[in-house]
């Protein structure tokens, strides 16, 4: 069958550097070893990006392991300059030595860089690099004054770049933890807030109210250096928020719970012409636009609207995340504590997530009762699709061995409620409204099969609001809609023992704070397949 077949294959040294940015250390791992670029030690290309993954593996393995992986990646950066001197090289060569306990190697490594910086021919690379890459080497060499000068030289060189500057921050906050000194100066040089922003609609255009928020918003927001935000576009405090963000040069991405067409009949135009004209100016402006039900109800489903805050306030958990930056909160609540939704994602946000900024703002009651009341649709779920396949040998193996090599997967999935589970031959798919449930099965899938010494499946999953019926002959639960064939397309995407899993499934989790298994980029950015595709780990691998 070859469900895994299509991941495997050679892939570009540049390629593969590019997962490792974004984040795919194990995809660029198998990448980087099937490319068999991990025997070569004359090219200093493969090289650097062995250092690169040893150093990846090195920050997220187990203290006792952490310095030994640290070493290794420092020698490989250490061939790979020795081959092709760069700056680039050399550094990282020293930071990792100081990491891994030798101090002497990095001092004089980082005198090394000095000396290739201050070269009558300047070395190539990008001035911020350049830069960076002094602050890192005065840092090693105990100049806190010098790093400081250089890093704001080079902020100054790449204002925006803000994956570049996460990246330097990281290695130097590890040099200053290594040296026992006070990371603190590095705070004015972090990535900005990532803000998750709801609220009610009960305002008029123009009105009393939206000139008490925005003077609130007016004193507020300057002080939380907000960089990038997610939420909706809605009429009232929505599209206030996104304006007055926006104006401040806020990177705003739209969050609605269903197309836009659509969203603005339900959400905005019964507010009044001036508030659809402001929200399609919005729209043309935002940095990007996610709508959680594609293919939605002909009622407005308040299921969408559920969902769509939690993809909002994951899009935000994730940014800060990737830029190791914080994240904060605003909601805009009436008297009472704001609606359902918006109190809904209010208790979602919890203090490990970053601080909650609270403004309480009168409804227009007049405005209010121009929006029709939601309407639930109690066909309609949100549900999580499971595709596990085997990929069995289509001739010479006989029924009891595949009885053998099934087993594990039945067993594991028979804990599940009655109904949830459809199973063809080498393939099995379900779908249920316990998210929780059918995480927990991924993880025994795999443990089952790992347990019994038989070749694992391939495993896609995606979250997606559908329809689900019952088949009165087998009273199997069917879902309707495209989400179990993409659950599918995933899977045939993944190895034998790897479950991935579609972007909105990912960023749900960061939401929910879901802690059942590792979440990793795998597939960075593919619009055919919603997005960003991650790795599902469980957390004892």
């Amino acid at each position: 069958m070859g469900w895994g077949g299509n991941l495997v294959k050679t892939a570009s040294l540049p390629m593969i550097a590019a997962l490792l940015r974004a984040g795919a250390v194990d995809r660029a791992a198998s990448l980087f070893e099937a490319g068999g670029f991990a025997a070569n030690q004359a090219d200093p290309a493969a090289l650097a990006v062995k250092g690169r993954l040893l150093k990846a593996y090195a920050r997220r393995a187990p203290v006792v392991r952490r310095q030994e992986l640290m070493g290794q990646a420092a020698e490989a950066y250490a061939a790979a300059n020795a081959l092709a001197p760069a700056p680039y090289l050399a550094i990282n060569a020293a930071t990792l030595h100081l990491l891994a306990g030798d101090g002497e190697s990095a001092e004089s490594g980082a005198q090394a860089v000095l000396d290739l910086l201050d070269a009558p021919v300047a070395p190539a690379d990008t001035p911020y690099f350049l830069a960076a890459t002094r602050a890192e080497a005065r840092l090693l060499l105990g100049d806190e004054g010098g790093a400081r000068l250089a890093l704001a030289q080079a902020v100054a060189h790449d204002p925006d770049g803000w994956d570049d500057r996460a990246s330097t921050l990281v290695q130097l906050r590890e040099i200053i933890a290594r040296q026992g000194g006070d990371p603190a100066w590095l705070d004015r040089f972090a990535p900005p807030v990532s803000l998750h922003f709801a609220g009610h609609m009960g305002l008029a255009a123009g009105g009393a109210g939206e000139a008490e928020l925005a003077a609130e918003l007016d004193r507020l927001l300057p002080q939380l250096n907000i960089g990038f935000a997610w939420g909706a576009l809605a009429a009232g405090t929505d599209i206030i928020i996104a304006e007055r963000l926006m104006q401040s040069g806020v990177e705003v991405h739209a969050v609605l719970p269903c197309p836009p067409d659509r969203f603005v009949l339900q959400s905005v135009a019964p507010a009044g012409d001036a508030w659809v004209a402001r929200f399609r100016a919005l729209l043309d402006a935002v940095a990007s636009l996610s709508v959680a039900d594609p293919d939605p109800a002909t009622r407005h489903d308040p299921l969408a609207t559920a969902f769509a805050g939690e993809l909002a306030i994951g899009g935000a958990l994730r940014n800060a995340a990737r830029y190791a930056a914080p994240a904060c909160q605003l909601i805009v609540a009436d008297e009472q504590g704001g609606g359902a939704n918006t109190a809904r994602q209010a208790a979602m946000w919890h203090g490990a997530m970053g601080p909650r900024h609270t403004l309480r703002l009168a409804r227009d009651a007049a405005v209010e009762a121009l929006f029709p009341p939601e309407q639930p649709d109690p066909a309609r779920v949100l549900a999580l699709h499971l595709a596990i396949g085997l990929d069995l040998p289509e001739r010479g193996i006989g029924s009891a061995e595949i009885a053998a090599q099934t087993a594990p997967i039945g067993r594991a999935l028979a804990a599940l409620p009655a109904g949830t589970v459809r199973a063809s031959a080498g393939l099995w798919e379900l779908a249920t409204t316990d998210i929780g449930a059918g995480l927990d099965a991924i993880a025994a899938v795999l443990a089952a099969c790992g347990q019994a010494g038989t070749t694992p499946p391939s495993i896609g999953a995606h979250l997606a609001i559908g329809t689900l019926l019952s088949d009165p002959a087998s009273g199997t639960a069917v879902p309707y809609g495209p989400a179990p064939d993409l659950a599918r397309r995933i899977m045939r995407l993944a190895p034998p023992g790897l479950a991935l899993a579609s972007d909105p499934l990912a960023v749900t989790l960061a939401a929910r704070a879901d802690r059942r298994l590792h979440c990793e980029a795998w597939l960075p950015d593919e619009p055919d397949l919603g997005g960003t595709v991650h790795a599902l780990i469980p957390r004892d691998q």
